[in-house]
């Protein structure tokens, strides 16, 4: 009888460590088919990211003769998380892009001076700890305060962005609305009036919408 309860013990024992075995195995296996796994939250809050080129791309609207609009775009980017939260962005002058060669050329010297000043860089601050809890597919919407350096000048802006998480362990950070950059604000009208002459233009707008789309990848 005794011998009879303990086997009956052990087998009930046996099966209750099974049974917690497979559950356990089935959340670690649901948890890797959703691409989110156990310490995805604290990965993502402790990662630092780079900028993904390739993956990623800023674009601006030029206006001439008042209501002619064009989009031109940049196509290197560079930047950084931070793992406490620092983002940078910084765009390579040289590398904007009209479709016209002697359009780039003259926007890249005449413009942007870019011998002089190579690079914009926008600098802003996010909390990882919200990002962390993103799930895969997740987005976050937060408008953003930052510097934006053009030209040697630096102002103060608030970007609209959202922030969406990929697979990998990979930020997409991509505008709502564009940012308006004026150039009076940062020493371009000179180089904007070099512009207009040059094409025989009435005017050429100051104000110029940008938007971007950047996806920040795990550091290797």
């Amino acid at each position: 009888m005794t011998s009879s309860l303990w086997t009956t013990r052990r087998s009930v024992t046996n099966c209750l460590l099974a049974g917690a075995f497979a559950l356990a195995l089935a959340g670690a296996l649901v948890g890797c088919a959703s691409g989110g796994g156990y310490g995805t939250a604290a990965a993502t809050r402790g990662a630092a990211r780079k900028v993904d080129n390739g993956a990623s791309e800023l674009r601006f609207v030029t206006t001439k003769n008042s209501n002619v609009a064009k989009t031109q775009k940049f196509t290197r980017l560079d930047g950084a998380i931070a793992p406490g939260g620092a983002v940078s962005l910084v765009v390579d002058l040289s590398s904007v892009e009209t479709q016209v060669p002697v359009r780039n050329e003259r926007m890249q010297s005449l413009l942007f001076e870019f011998a002089r000043f190579p690079n914009a860089e926008f600098k802003a601050s996010v909390d990882m700890k919200q990002l962390g809890g993103l799930a895969l597919g997740d987005s976050l919407d937060l408008d953003v305060p930052g510097k934006l350096t053009l030209h040697s000048v630096s102002k103060d802006i608030t970007a609209a962005l959202r922030v969406v998480r990929l697979e990998n362990d990979r930020l997409l950070i991509s505008t709502r609305a564009p940012v308006l950059i004026s150039a009076s604000e940062h020493d371009l009208t000179g180089g904007i009036e070099q512009l207009r002459v040059l094409m025989g233009l009435p005017n050429i707008i100051g104000t110029v919408p940008v938007t971007f789309s950047v996806v920040y990848q795990p550091q290797t």
